[in-house]
């Protein structure tokens, strides 16, 4: 059985949206780039899709079509109404945005308005908690406030069931996987690097993350699925949960910081 990617974007920076962190500007693609992966997307005879659409195709028992690449954007940037949302559907493209709730509303980076245009162009809103805070790092309750509390606020701005999840930070447990479906989730897209089986239902989606430092090459091999030429990334992204696991979140988030780069 053949494999599908998921690619995992987070802002876009032009002179309309900047990015003044430096932290986030590892993660941060140009407008203009992002316009160029899309077409590339085309050139290869590709098709972005969002989460909903793979995850009902795997619910019916279909496999996800071999053309299929799911695009996501974490956090609720202002780029993803601004240059996303056009983007996308100038292509005739579908993507999931997992929004935050800190960042929604009056005066923040995205307006409750903007969030029912992406619902209302065909786009997939997914919940990304609340506060961006670390769940794993949380009190049981206070875990579980973050990940109902986003639903309930998006679905009362979109108008339908939010039951998409990605955690901030990549952080999530077996603790979390249970308030995800007791809050009535019913799949996360995570941070865990790699493809996933095209023709198997998941609760929880492996992603491959899209960042300033990512070449047409890499690219290519993220959209073609050759895990073969992605081995450096696979050996990074092993050595990083390890650190996790051993070194707990401050030891990891130094260890990540020093391995940051690409």
């Amino acid at each position: 059985m053949g494999r599908f990617p998921v690619l995992m974007y987070h802002r876009l920076e032009s002179d309309a949206c900047p990015v003044s962190d430096r932290a986030e500007a590892r993660w941060a693609v140009t407008a203009a780039e992002f316009a160029r992966q899309m077409d590339r997307l085309r050139e290869l005879g590709r098709k972005g899709v969002s989460m909903a659409d793979v995850h009902r195709r795997l619910a019916a028992g279909e496999a996800v079509p071999a053309d299929w690449v799911a695009i996501t954007f974490d956090d609720g940037n202002r780029s993803d109404h601004v240059h996303a949302l056009p983007i996308l559907a100038e292509r005739g493209f579908r993507a999931t945005f997992f929004l935050c709730g800190r960042r929604l509303g009056e005066g923040a980076e995205l307006s409750a308005g903007a969030v029912r245009a992406l619902a209302g162009a065909g786009m997939h809103v997914g919940s990304h908690a609340m506060t961006h805070r670390f769940l794993t790092t949380l009190a049981p309750e206070d875990e579980e406030e973050e990940v109902r509390a986003s639903r309930r606020l998006l679905e009362s701005i979109v108008g339908e069931a939010v039951d998409h999840f990605a955690p901030p930070g990549g952080r999530w447990s077996a603790r979390t996987a249970r308030a995800l479906r007791a809050a009535g989730y019913t799949a996360v897209s995570t941070s865990r690097y790699g493809f996933n089986d095209a023709g198997s239902i998941r609760f929880a989606y492996r992603r491959l993350p899209v960042v300033r430092s990512t070449d047409r090459s890499r690219f290519d091999a993220m959209v073609r699925a050759e895990r073969w030429r992605l081995g450096g990334a696979y050996l990074r992204a092993e050595c990083l949960g390890l650190a996790r696991h051993v070194l707990g979140e401050s030891g990891y988030g130094r260890a990540r910081r020093i391995a940051a780069g690409g």
